[in-house]
């Protein structure tokens, strides 16, 4: 087995590639760059300066067609866009490839951060599959997840270990999903719910919630944020026993349930870190 060495150069980031040999040889080749870009939650004022400058400086913008709508006023009318509907997350990656070998730079742009449900793992699947890892060069640009963003938005409630899980099966089957939930709330973590409904999946909701409380207090709290960031933004803070209650919850829905440890105070949402245990905050 010939040993290969990675170069990584570019302060570390992955866009400048070459496998070299025990020979000598670099495998190159005139590919374009593939940068997958986290867009965040949804205002681009939440995208970091290395975000928004891998968007402007690529030739090629993809991703879901939601997505390139709320970073239109950043692109240029000599950027080619290539939009796609939801579920076509194969033929984004399909079409980031294809223009790459055309020699162009690609922006694969996806919600939150690209590598929590995103498209990084995917794209790299499909190269990976084409025999082109290491000769296309690739790079990943962090974004805020939702979950982030909506905890800013009701206080801190994710101060300590917490989990996410995603209520879609459309990839999972609902068996793990189901498992995963009876494992958090055994575990006492913060718990944040992705994908809590759809147009298709309306009871996954109050299946999970009715897992839940066979470990969990009714009255725990809990935060619905909906469209975090975006004009439409919603939120609001109930129960356990009452989270599914609310018109509200969408796919576009960051549910975060709280700890033994959380309350909430004047519409803040608080999870002790722990801090109360060592130091008397009295004197603080």
């Amino acid at each position: 087995m010939q040993e290969k060495e990675r170069q990584c150069n570019n302060g570390g980031s992955r866009g400048n590639v070459n496998n070299v040999s025990e020979a000598g040889n670099s495998e190159t080749a005139s590919f374009g760059k593939i940068t997958v870009i986290g867009t965040g939650p949804g205002d681009t004022d939440h995208l970091s300066k290395k975000a928004l400058e891998a968007i402007k400086d690529s030739q090629t913008v993809i991703g879901y067609s939601s997505y390139l709508k709320q970073i239109d006023g950043i692109l240029s009318e000599t950027q080619e866009r290539l939009p796609f509907n939801m579920k076509d997350e194969i033929k984004r990656c399909e079409a980031a490839v294809k223009k790459s070998m055309e020699g162009r730079d690609v922006a694969l742009v996806s919600g939150g951060d690209a590598g929590i449900y995103g498209m990084s793992g995917l794209l790299l699947e499909i190269i990976e599959k084409k025999s082109l890892l290491g000769k296309i060069p690739v790079d990943f640009i962090p974004g805020i997840p939702a979950f982030c963003a909506a905890s800013c938005a009701v206080g801190a409630p994710i101060m300590n270990d917490f989990c996410v899980i995603s209520l879609s099966n459309l990839l999972t089957p609902w068996e793990d999903i189901e498992k995963r939930l009876r494992a958090a709330s055994q575990g006492d973590f913060v718990i944040i719910l992705y994908n809590p409904k759809s147009m298709k999946r309306k009871n996954e909701l109050t299946i999970a919630k009715d897992i839940l409380l066979e470990s969990l207090d009714k009255d725990r709290p809990v935060a619905i944020v909906k469209a975090v960031t975006r004009p439409d933004e919603e939120i609001v803070i109930t129960t356990l026993k009452n989270m599914d209650n609310f018109d509200i919850v969408s796919m576009n829905t960051s549910i975060i349930i709280g700890s033994s440890n959380t309350y909430v105070k004047d519409f803040f949402m608080i999870t002790k870190r722990g801090y109360g245990n060592k130091y008397n905050l009295d004197l603080a």
